[in-house]
């Protein structure tokens, strides 16, 4: 459960303690009048083609802007939202959110701009959740080939026949999916070979060790080949210095994303030189 521990307005630290079920209650109550209220916020990060130094698809991330307190990244209430049934409230809050969105993207910023959008695992063991997509896509009359999902492992048990059908059944509509954080022990490598995914996003935690680490380095350089053998899209994530933009351009990299690059902004900061990365 989270706790909130001293910190600057802008920055606020939390920890996770063991979780009683009135603080369990009072964690719902909180997050359910989070989203009803406009607390949660959506912040964009571009992706960018390392090719063509253009943008073309942006990552939406979550933010709850507490009143009084400031914002919450979603590493501090992620994981609350899913031991508490919430995480699938809040990926079709962000998913409606980012299809309103995607129209001022198209009107006003990139006419071929695409979201990517992070789904918890869990919620694509649903075939109700995925016909809930669908409907919300139809409602505000949006394409979901403009979007992809970018599928987050937790550390829970999961079906996978049931996350392979709720793929399947978005694929139909044009959707197409991802696999974020992959490298870590939470990402196995059969999900690879069984999970029908056009994207694979190396963890920012193999580039942060560009510099520091030939294993690291060697690993990139393998998931860089396997990925292209395997005809998948292959994301360099966590982009911080120029030698980590270097490495994973020398090593092949379709796509880049960072702090060095762009940091994430709310969708009115966003201006059309953002799209492109500066020399």
């Amino acid at each position: 459960m989270m706790k909130i521990n001293p910190g600057s307005h802008n920055e606020v630290g939390l920890t996770h303690k063991n979780v009683s079920t009135d603080q369990a209650i009072e964690f719902v109550h909180h997050f359910s009048h989070a989203i009803n209220n406009n607390e949660m916020r959506i912040h964009f990060q571009p992706r960018f083609n390392l090719a063509s130094g253009k943008a073309d698809i942006f990552e939406a991330l979550v933010r709850w802007n507490k009143p009084g307190i400031g914002l919450f990244y979603p590493e501090v209430f992620i994981s609350d939202t899913e031991n508490n049934g919430l995480i699938y409230t809040l990926d079709l809050w962000v998913f409606e959110q980012c299809c309103k969105d995607l129209k001022i993207f198209h009107q006003k910023i990139n006419s071929s701009a695409k979201i990517a959008v992070n789904i918890s695992v869990l919620a694509c063991e649903s075939l109700f959740y995925a016909q809930k997509i669908i409907e919300i896509s139809e409602k505000h009359r949006i394409n979901l080939a403009d979007f992809e999902f970018e599928i987050t492992e937790t550390t829970h048990t999961h079906d996978i026949r049931k996350v392979i059908a709720f793929c399947k059944t978005l694929i139909q509509y044009g959707a197409k999916f991802s696999l974020d954080d992959f490298g870590t022990s939470q990402s196995p490598l059969i999900n690879l070979c069984t999970l029908p995914i056009k994207t694979l996003k190396i963890d920012k935690s193999f580039i942060q060790n560009i510099g520091h680490s030939k294993r690291c380095e060697s690993m990139i350089r393998l998931l860089t080949q396997m990925a292209r053998e395997m005809n998948i899209v292959i994301v360099a994530e966590g982009i911080e210095t120029r030698r980590q933009y270097q490495f994973i351009q020398d090593q092949g990299c379709d796509q880049g994303q960072g702090f060095l690059l762009c940091r994430p902004v709310s969708i009115n900061k966003l201006t059309p030189p953002m799209l492109y990365i500066s020399s």
